[in-house]
Parts: C-alpha cells; structure tokens; sequence
C-alpha cells in the first residue's frame, strides 16, 4: 500500500524528467502522458477509506527537526488522490492534441508533470513541512505555465482583456508574461505567513505531523489563534478567496489545458482542501470559533462577488475562471460553516466530508468546461463571448459535453452537481444560522444558472455565425472531456443512490428554490429569448464587468504605494542614512582627525620626546590602574 502512494505521487515526475532527454515532441507527450496514467493506476490501488489520518506512513528525513517523508491514507486524501491523478492523465491526453507544434513543448511537458507530483503531495502529505515542498513546487509550476506563452503574442487570443483598455492610468489587459508574475507574488504573499505558522506550531508543539498534532488533543488548544491566521493567509491566496482572486482571473492566458488542470480543478483546490482537513486539529485551538466564522465569511463573499464577475466577464474563459473562484468560495464556506457547527455538537467529519464532496463535484464540472472551450478558442480563433456562437450546430460533440457539464456545474439535478453544492449550501446556511444563512445560500444558488446558461446559450445557441469554417476537435481533445462530463452523470447517480434519504430534503430546501428562480431567468434570458437588456442594471453591470476595480487597487493603488514607500526608504535610509554616512559624514570624520594629526608632525625633536614621554606615563598608569 505504502509503495502504490509513492508510486502515484512520483511518476508524473519522473516520466516529466525523462521528457527532457526525449528530442522529439510526441515522444515528450505520450512519455508524460504514460507517467500521468500510471500514476492514476496506483492511485486507486492506495485507496484506503479509513477515517481522518487512520493510516500514516512516515520515513525519517531530518527527524532533529521534524522533517519525515509522510503520507496519510485515508478517505479525504485517497479520493483527492484519485481526483487529481485521474484529471491529470485525462487533461494531459487533451494536451497531447491541443499543444501540439508549439514552440515550447520541453517546458510544457516537464512543468505539467512536475506540477502533478507536486499537487499529490499536498494531497497525501501527512507532515506539514514535506506538504511545504508540494505546496511551493504547485506555485513555481503555476508561474511557469501562466506565463507559458512568455512572448506575449496574439493579444486576441492568449492574453486576458481587451488590448489597449484602460482606467484611470491602470491597464485592464494582462499578457502572459505579466499575468504569471502577478500570480506568483499574490501566492508567494499568503505563503510567507503560511510558513511562519508552521514555524511557529513546530516551536510551540514539536510537531507539524497533522496526526500527531491531533493525537495531542487538548494540549494544541494552547496555540492560540495567532498561527491560524497567518497559516490561513496561505489557503486564502491559493484557492483565490477575495481579495486575493483576481491572479486566478489573470491565470487565464495560460494554455487552455493549463487553465483546466491548475486553475479549475486541482492546484487551486489545494488550499480548501488543506483548510478541510486541518479542520480537526484546529477545532481544537481556544477560539477557534472566531477563526473558523472568518473561513465562512471569506468564502461566502467570494462566491457571490465571483458570481457576479462570471455572470459579466465576456471572454470565455473568464467566465470560467469567476465561475471557479465562487466555487472555491462554496468549498471554502462550508468548511467554515462544518467546522463551527463541530464546536456547536455535530459531528464534524460528515459535515467536512459534504464540504469536500464539492472539490469533486466542481473538478469533473470545471475541468470539462475548460476543455471543451478550448476547444473552441482553438477552432474559432477568439476568446470572446458574443464573437462567434451557434457553435452547437458545428461542434456537435463538444456541445453535448457542454451542456452536461454546465448543468452539473450550476446544480440541476441529476448530476453530481446538485447533490454536492446543496449539501455544501447547507453547511453554510446552517453555519450563519437564522435568515442570513437562507439569503446567503440562496444568492449563491440564484447565481449560478444565470451565470453558467449565458455562457452556454451565447456560444452554443445563439450568437453570430462564423466566419469561417468550424469542424469538430480532434478526438484526442474531444473524448478526455466528453468522459469526464458523461462521469458527472454516473458520479451523480452514485450519490443519488447514497444520499437517497436525502434527496427529498434537497429539492425542498430554499437554495433548491432561488436555483429554480435562476434557472427561469437564465433560459428566458439567454436560451429562449436572448438580447433582453436593461438601463437599470447597467451600473452594477459595469462594476462587475470591472471586476469591482480590483485590477485598479493591485495594479494601481497598491503599485503606487509600493513605489513611493519604496522611493521613500531609498531617500530616507540608502542616500540618507548609508550615502551620507559612507560618501560624506566618514570622509569628513576622518579627514578633520587626519588634520589634527598632521598637527602633530612639527619636525621639532623636542615635541616628538614630550610626546613619547606622555605615551609612556599614559601606558604606565593604565598598566598600574
């Protein structure tokens, strides 16, 4: 068992190195690709379903320091495992048509397999210093391939906004080279206080094997809430909670395939992912409460303002890029809502069960989604939503798995969406409490029909005609995500059969309902009747469209500050403090003692004995004192 989750975590490494040596193209495809599935093969051979850190496996690495080479086995990390390693191989099969002939296949392909190995150690990590390791590799990889097209050519296509637009000084369009440093500074933010809270749990406990931080029991609540917020800062900018969402929005000029293997399905889930399964531990600290009500409000306020960005955005992939952050943002709240209804009696690990059960059911969703359109940004040559539509009609296939995405994506029943978003929306109504809850569930449901059935109806339905001629994806593109969409029928039939006594509760509760509204808007909207505008909107519309001017605060705002703080210190303390001490105020000191001692020197050999007299005393009297 132990060598199968070794195996899993370290192929898609090892098949990524060996690309380097391999000259040809294809050969690094197919060579990563092979890596990828084996990797997804022993993945389910690890599968253990045990309870929370049940099984753990470690291996000395610096024991002096707490460093082992650890894994868990267990119901949250071998599901995970099969998630990720399963999507790995699916979107790297998609790669293998989608990349083909570009001018950087050797980084591609290595990136992508460095990426996997470094995503399924967070997933199976068991010490929180060997989960470090994949938790930087996922962000050096991430960098790596948003800015994968470092030329930043075809603006039309490959950057995010719209070339030359602009507010208030501040540029709206983001180029690759750009978008992939922005994203790692945002991410590198959060991790510096990530590893100071574990610094600081290692100092205060000797530990950060989350097994035995839970074996500790009632000693960890002496932590305090201090290292659960710096240790927060780290989930909050890798899973894109707000205000930290918009590198995840500007990831989008990565390839498509990059898009939907990082930053739909696995690299930005590994932050509520670690929130979910350090849960159990940090119930434990005094006042958690307060920690885990910022978990929830974080989460809520980003899944309603990212709803909103989707719903307005008209690029094709950043539609999906705000769709993912409210999703993010679902799993997130709903970690918090389990974790304070844990501290109020329930049972903890079936409520953070039905918050990791949306992990799943938003990847076999998203990472489709992201595909499919791919797909057609590949065929069609634009990104933007309302250039070219009624593409159901030439890309039958890719339409088909469109559609069943998107339908499990928003929440329609059958599909493994429903049961797992209005599971997790009662994690957070209930965690609210009261009417707030019921309005802050209902938002986020109400949303996302509108969302996800404008994309669909404007680019699939209606829209203009093309251009040109538009056929259907290679099938080495088209079957990956028209599999992974037919499995979010059975993935959902699997959990109708599970949570049959549930079903009722389900489409009865008041989310099920503001869906329902939703899902009417939407098809009226932008299925059945399209072009339906309204003044009256057209403000908030813009704000959203603008994405409540966070581009304007980071690349602007905080630009600004950042400059003249800088500008400031430099005058203050390199010219003021080191310049003028070392270029001016030195020389004079020692120019003004050289002349007093050029006094000295008067040629008189009587002056020179007083001087050795009055030596000698002095050296006389100091030995004598």
């Amino acid at each position: 068992m132990t060598e199968y989750v070794f195996l899993a975590i370290f192929l898609p490494l090892i098949a990524s190195v060996l690309s380097l040596f391999v000259p040809k193209e294809k050969g690094k495809a197919w060579l990563v690709v092979v890596g990828a599935f084996l990797s997804a093969v022993f993945s389910v051979l690890a599968y253990a379903p045990a309870e929370l850190y049940a099984r753990t496996y470690a291996v000395p690495w610096i024991p002096q320091l707490g460093l082992y080479i650890s894994v868990h086995l267990d119901q949250f990390s071998g599901v995970m495992g099969m998630l990720v390693s399963w999507l790995v191989f699916f979107i790297v099969l998609y790669s293998v048509k989608y990349m083909e002939g570009d001018y950087r296949p050797g980084w591609y392909w290595f990136f992508m397999g460095f990426f996997a190995t470094s995503m399924l150690i967070i997933t199976y990590a068991d010490n929180l210093w060997f989960l470090l390791m994949g938790w930087e590799g996922v962000g050096l990889a991430s960098w790596a391939l948003i800015g994968h097209w470092y030329k930043d050519d075809e603006p039309d296509v490959k950057w995010v906004g719209h070339p030359g637009d602009r507010i208030a000084l501040v540029d709206y369009f983001w180029p690759p080279s750009k978008a992939g440093l922005r994203a790692i500074l945002t991410i590198r933010t959060g991790d510096s206080a990530f590893l100071v809270s574990l610094a600081y749990i290692f100092a205060a406990l000797g530990t950060v094997q989350l097994s035995g931080l839970l074996e500790l029991g009632p000693a960890v609540s002496a932590l305090g809430l201090l290292p659960l917020f710096l240790f927060l800062l780290g989930p909050l900018t890798k899973s894109a909670q707000f205000p930290f969402t918009e590198w995840l929005l500007t990831a989008m000029t990565g390839p498509t395939s990059v898009s939907a293997l990082i930053h739909a399905a696995t690299m930005v889930n590994a932050g509520v992912y670690l929130l979910i399964v350090t849960a159990p531990v940090f119930a434990l600290v005094r006042g958690a409460q307060i920690y885990f009500l910022a978990v929830m409000v974080f989460g809520a306020l980003t899944a309603v303002l990212s709803s909103i960005i989707a719903l307005t955005a008209d690029e094709f992939k950043l539609v999906l890029a705000g769709s993912t952050a409210a999703n993010l943002g679902i799993i997130a709240a709903a970690a918090g809502g389990a974790g304070l209804l844990g501290l109020r009696g329930e049972a903890l690990l079936p409520l953070l069960w039905i918050a990791f059960m949306q992990i799943v059911g938003h990847a076999i969703s998203k990472a489709p989604l992201f595909m499919g359109y791919g797909a057609v940004i590949h065929e069609s040559g634009t990104k933007y939503l309302g250039a070219v539509g009624r593409l159901g009609r030439y890309m039958k296939v890719t339409a088909f798995a469109m559609w069943l995405a998107m339908l499990s994506l928003i929440g329609m029943p059958p599909f493994a969406g429903f049961f797992t978003k209005e599971m997790a929306s009662d994690n957070i109504a209930l965690g609210f409490g009261g009417l707030s809850g019921i309005l802050v569930a209902g938002l986020i449901a109400f949303l996302a029909p509108l969302y996800g059935l404008r994309l669909i109806g404007l680019s699939m339905v209606h829209g203009p005609e093309p251009k040109e001629h538009i056929h259907e994806a290679h099938p080495i593109m088209w079957v990956p995500y028209t599999v992974l969409s037919l499995a979010t029928i059975g993935v959902g039939g699997y959990l109708a059969y599970l949570y049959s006594d549930k079903a009722l509760e389900l489409i009865e509760s008041p989310g099920f309902l503001a869906f329902l509204v939703g899902l009417a808007i939407a098809l009226a909207l932008y299925v059945f009747k399209p072009g339906v505008r309204s003044r009256a909107l057209e403000p908030l519309w813009k704000i959203g469209y603008r994405r409540f001017y966070l581009p304007w605060l980071y690349d602007g705002l905080v630009v600004w500050i950042y400059h003249n703080l800088a500008h400031a210190v430099y005058w203050a303390v390199d010219r003021g403090v080191f310049d003028n001490a070392y270029h001016v105020a030195l020389p004079w000191i020692f120019g003004r003692l050289s002349a007093a001692f050029r006094r000295l020197q008067t040629g008189n050999l009587s002056w020179y004995l007083l001087y050795a007299i009055a030596g000698a005393l002095i050296v006389v009297l100091l030995v004598l004192a």
